[in-house]
């Protein structure tokens, strides 16, 4: 059944979009062209669905409203082959700058850089490319990779948005859907669109069942994450390396670390260019009225005395172990900062410190990670192995210096001035408001203050994702006075609808962190101007970190559009060192630019303008006549719907073509019909194979060289064993997921052809006269 066929399923009208045969049974995808279910995609397999085909009857005669209502559908339905088909049913306001990647996509783009800046959108333009490739067909299945805390907010943004369904899998629920698969089924091929956490998939027992589905489209989130020598960026670069399509989402991708940014660009790079897409808000258009205020906090004076002596300490072991071993630098740089932070904070730090150093065993948690469960490492939790490494050359002159310390911090936590600020701030603001902090300890301790005169919100790495969910539609709905989080909550979340101010209570030396932190507020929809509030004790080292942060703001006219500054390194050398930090790399990769954007926003909005109740479709030609009949000969016009598939049925395009035709006089409602028969029978032409090999010659190329990649990393021969065929089998097993993976590749690269011997399929849609009332 062809593409743009007119079916009849449980007595409603239906268009076949798309068609997609196996050896039992055809599923098709359909939309509503009734007046009941216009607008309505639906999903049925025959012959398990009972679906007829609509009789090729005559051209029906109608009023010429409703022949014009019914023309505005079929332009409400147009399906352009370099155009956008899933914008104008997407629940959002439509901006220009976000249709542009899907385009690029179309036009012949693979591999995708989405790194615009923080709140601009790039979730939705991951999501328009993944709805784009779905409604062609090109994509049967697509896998998302996220944080595990962002799980849910992609698979409610993909099915709110672009009304596409995301299974989201993790441990519990794959062991609850293996109960009602078949045996020997792999779940993360059960699924179309699968969302799942990068730190899961990463693990080599999961990793190896996803590797066996062949997905169309792998998307990744919070890409910087992705590290040479990671398991992180390993496992999307062996997943992405045998997908049509590859999808990287960043807003801060360039760390300052060229090879770190030369990696990223490189993950599943095929011998194919890396389209990269950088704007900030001041190239989309928008307002930047973000404001930036320091407030200085004057320290208690236990406090003064805490900081100059953990100043002392950390640059003592600095300047001696530290200079050849890298855990005490490590070590170094987490006093320092803990103790910006709060004194609760260093005083954990420091006691596990003098514990370790002191022939304590290391620490056991209370409760382990299971296996395959999530971890979320960013709270700030040092690690016991740099912790047990002394720092000084005099070991017990070290193991005094820390009591003296502990002891200190002890009597600087009894008050902190940094939360006694907050609080005074927080009173004064009267409005909701983000607390960070890169501490749980300090989370504790800044919640304990504010208990009693706010009503809290709380997140760190051990509050499950569920309940942190639930503590933000708290936040949201005005339950909650201020939400308290580590950085757990510094991406990915949309708290701008009732929030415009974030708090740091330290600032955070990996300069990335505070442009993610107030980026949960500066975002699309923000309606006020948004204010970043930074706590810093004054003549300590958070005046040199803020020197160095600050100093990443530059602007830069090429590459990415700025200039992403020191490293957490670098400035860990100008503080310890008095070393002035590097100046921040450049990507060398310039932003793409789509100018087609702002003509096929326009097109979509005027498709959206026609998709209202009154525009509905019928199942055959319909036809008006005029009122009267004139001497002179007139014009009608015949509106056609061109359609044109691809070798596996899937849909290259659904244009609309008008033709004036010339009319002698018709006296009868007869001879109108007769013109309209002849019109339907005509045709017109409708070839559009001309518009598409950018794309076709784009992702066969990649398919090609995947499926050569594919065949090289299978094992030439195996070792058999005298008793057991075990090896035979496990090497059988991998030929065979080798195979179901070449082909579908094979299939896919199949469904960019278009079908050369067959013509592209016209209808008649509607027939009126040019000039005259009905």
């Amino acid at each position: 059944m062809r593409p743009g066929a007119i079916v009849t399923l449980r007595d409603e009208v239906w268009t076949v979009a798309h068609a997609e045969s196996f050896e039992h049974c055809t599923l098709l995808t359909l939309e509503g062209s009734g007046p009941d279910n216009a607008g309505r995609v639906f999903r049925a397999i025959t012959p398990f669905d009972r679906i007829s085909a609509s009789p090729d009857r005559r051209p029906q005669r109608r009023k010429r409203r409703a022949v014009l209502r019914c023309a505005l559908s079929a332009l409400a339905r147009e399906r352009p082959a370099l155009g956008l088909w899933s914008a104008a049913e997407a629940s959002l306001d439509l901006l220009a700058y976000q249709l542009e990647p899907a385009l690029a996509v179309l036009r012949g783009a693979t591999r995708v850089l989405l790194a615009d800046a923080v709140g601009l959108g790039k979730t939705v333009q991951a999501g328009f490319i993944l709805a784009e490739l779905r409604s062609r067909g090109l994509v049967e299945r697509a896998l998302v990779l996220c944080p595990a805390g962002l799980r849910g907010t992609w698979a409610g943004e993909l099915h709110d948005r672009f009304g596409i369904h995301a299974a989201v899998l993790d441990q519990a629920s794959i062991a609850l859907g293996l109960q009602a698969l078949p045996a020997g089924v792999n779940p993360w091929a059960a699924h179309p669109v699968v969302v799942a956490s990068i730190d899961f998939v990463k693990r080599p027992e999961v990793l190896a069942a996803v590797e066996e589905v062949p997905f169309d489209l792998v998307i990744a989130d919070e890409a910087h994450h992705l590290t040479p020598a990671s398991d992180r960026g390993a496992a999307v670069d062996r997943l992405g390396a045998r997908t049509p399509w590859l999808v990287l989402v960043s807003a801060t991708p360039h760390s300052g670390d060229q090879a770190d940014f030369d990696y990223l660009t490189a993950i599943g790079s095929l011998s194919d260019r890396l389209t990269v897409f950088r704007r900030s808000r001041r190239d989309v258009g928008l307002p930047d009225q973000r404001r930036v205020r320091m407030l200085s906090v004057a320290p208690t004076p236990e406090e003064t005395r805490l900081l100059g002596a953990t100043d002392g300490y950390a640059r003592a072991i600095w300047q001696a172990r530290g200079r050849a071993e890298r855990a005490v630098q490590l070590v170094a740089i987490t006093l320092a900062r803990r103790a910006a932070s709060s004194a609760a904070a260093l005083e954990r730090t420091l006691s596990r410190r003098l514990a370790l150093l002191s022939g304590g065993a290391p620490a056991v948690p209370v409760q382990g990670w299971l296996p395959l469960d999530d971890a979320d490492d960013s709270d700030g939790d040092e690690l016991d192995e740099p912790l047990a490494r002394p720092g000084l050359l005099d070991d017990d002159a070290e193991r005094r210096q820390l009591a003296d310390l502990i002891d200190l911090a002890r009597a600087a936590s009894r008050r902190s001035s940094k939360l006694g600020a907050l609080r005074r701030f927080l009173d004064r603001a009267r409005e909701p408001a983000v607390v960070f902090t890169e501490y749980r300890d300090t989370l504790h301790a800044a919640s304990a203050q504010l208990a009693s005169a706010f009503r809290l919100g709380v997140i760190h790495g051990g509050v499950p994702a569920p309940m942190r969910q639930e503590v933000i539609r708290q936040f949201e709905r005005g339950d909650v006075d201020v939400l308290l989080a580590t950085d757990t909550a510094g991406e990915g979340l949309n708290l701008h609808r009732r929030c415009r101010l974030v708090i740091d209570l330290e600032l955070p030396w990996n300069p990335r962190r505070l442009e993610q932190r107030v980026g949960r507020v500066d975002r699309i929809g923000q309606q006020r101007r948004v204010h970043a509030v930074h706590l810093l004790h004054r003549g300590t080292v958070e005046d040199a970190v803020w020197s160095h942060v600050e100093g990443r703001r530059r602007r830069a006219a090429q590459a990415l559009g700025d200039d992403e500054g020191p490293t957490e390194d670098d400035i860990a050398r100008s503080v310890f060192d008095a070393v002035a930090p590097p100046p921040g790399g450049r990507a060398r990769v310039a932003s793409t630019r789509i100018d087609a954007a702002g003509d096929e926003l326009r097109r979509v909005t005027e498709q959206r303008r026609l998709r209202h109740p009154g525009t509905v479709a019928f199942d055959r030609a319909v036809f008006a006549v005029p009122r009267r009949v004139r001497r002179r000969r007139r014009a009608a016009v015949a509106l056609y719907e061109c359609s044109q598939q691809g070798l596996t049925g899937g849909m290259v395009e659904r244009r609309v073509v008008a033709l004036v035709i010339a009319v002698p006089r018709l006296r009868t409602h007869e001879a109108w019909r007769a013109l309209a028969v002849a019109a339907a029978g005509s045709g017109v032409a409708a070839d559009t194979a001309a518009h598409l090999p950018p794309l076709r010659e784009a992702v066969i190329a990649r398919i090609a060289e995947a499926r050569a990649r594919l065949a090289r990393s299978q094992p030439l021969a195996h070792q058999g064993a005298l008793f057991d065929r075990r090896a035979e089998r496990a090497a059988g097993a991998r030929r065979e997921v080798a195979a179901r993976l070449d082909a579908a590749l094979a299939r896919r690269a199949a469904s960019l052809n278009p079908a050369e011997s067959r013509a592209a399929h016209a209808r008649l849609i509607a027939l009126w006269p040019l000039r005259g009332e009905p």
